[in-house]
């Protein structure tokens, strides 16, 4: 008896967009620190300037706070938000679940296929 896991090509549609609008939340936000990392103020602020044309930032959040500060030229304080941003993200419980849930990913898929089931997985 063999087993399928899919749904309507709609749902899968809405899924890879939303998966395509993370990764580029991710890398850039992997490009604002990097740029930050480097000491490049001037990059910094391009790269932020990209990240915000994008995503809803509250004022008083970290990451608008890091934006002020790159708006004010100020690249010591933007690269300390950074770094505390950075640290809180890695240690933070959310961060650890997905850790989790990602690791399992692979296992569940091992799993569905050892069954005899068919599994689609966009790449």
């Amino acid at each position: 008896m063999g087993m399928r896991v899919g749904g309507s090509n709609a749902a899968w549609a809405s899924q890879a967009s939303a998966v395509s609008g993370w990764q580029q939340r991710q890398q850039s936000t992997k490009d604002l620190f990097a740029t930050l990392n480097a000491g490049d103020l001037a990059g910094a602020q391009k790269a932020f300037a990209a990240f915000a044309a994008s995503n809803n930032i509250k004022s008083d959040s970290p990451m608008g706070q890091l934006g002020k500060s790159l708006q004010n030229g100020d690249l010591a304080a933007a690269e300390k938000i950074a770094q505390s941003m950075q640290k809180n993200r890695s240690t933070s419980p959310v961060s650890a679940q997905a850790n989790a849930q990602n690791n399992q990913v692979p296992s569940v898929l091992s799993m569905l296929r050892g069954q005899g089931g068919q599994v689609n997985v966009l790449a």
